[in-house]
């Protein structure tokens, strides 16, 4: 696994005469009738899904990988992903050589049943994707509690007994903040794959939604995330 990396590397430097940056030595392929290009509905995704996993090239080629939640700063300097992580990781050392990465996460997915189509057709799975690269930055202290508190409160947000840092002994605060470390991600480049029937024509689109809403509620919310989709194409 290791000489591979090195010689996709080794690759794209003999025919563009530059190293290309080590998050996109792994891209996503994404079918032109399910790619996601408006980036404000993207970045919507990533608010309503704060969970993903983050893959970071160490200087042996080889991902290091983590699965984490997220909370989302959008500003007018720039957008980003917050996340921490245990001191003890060693996706830490890995993010400290290249200070690049790669967030993937991951909406509503779902198998496909060619039993409700018009016509005779293989079955398939459907999926919601979204692949964030760019520059990781350490945060600071101040800056970590910040992410802390924010975490805490967008998942909070939604019980009737809430809780906040504000009510936890400064100490307990303290010594849980000595065990991990807070990072920043930067948005500098999105693919989005949302692979929700669009090339199916209305008729078989509307029977695999009322097939899945007979289902599981993850299916369930596959079948809500097609009826917010594009019209099917075809």
């Amino acid at each position: 696994m290791k000489q591979f990396f090195t010689k996709l590397v080794q690759l794209s430097h003999s025919i563009t005469g530059q190293l290309i940056p080590k998050w996109y030595i792994c891209f996503m392929y994404i079918p032109k009738d399910f790619e996601l290009k408006d980036r404000e509905l993207i970045l919507t995704f990533l608010e309503q899904h704060p969970f993903g996993s983050l893959a970071v090239n160490g200087s042996d080629g080889i991902p290091a990988l983590v699965h984490i939640p997220f909370t989302c700063e959008f500003e007018a300097s720039g957008n980003y992903l917050e996340f921490h992580v245990a001191k003890e990781n060693p996706i830490i050392s890995a993010i400290s050589e290249v200070n690049q990465g790669k967030m993937i996460v991951l909406g509503a997915h779902g198998y496909i049943s060619s039993s409700v189509y018009t016509h005779v057709n293989v079955p398939t799975y459907n999926y919601e994707a979204v692949h964030v690269s760019g520059r990781i930055v350490r945060l600071t202290p101040q800056e970590l509690k910040k992410h802390l508190s924010c975490l805490v409160d967008s998942f909070e947000a939604n019980r009737e007994n809430k809780v906040q840092m504000t009510q936890w002994p400064t100490d307990l605060i303290a010594a849980y903040m000595q065990e991990i470390v807070g990072f920043r991600i930067e948005i500098q480049q999105v693919e989005a794959a949302f692979k929700l029937s669009q090339n199916r024509n209305e008729v078989d689109f509307t029977r695999i939604i009322d097939d899945l809403n007979t289902r599981t509620s993850s299916d369930q919310q596959l079948a809500e995330a097609m009826k917010q989709s594009k019209c099917p194409i075809k």
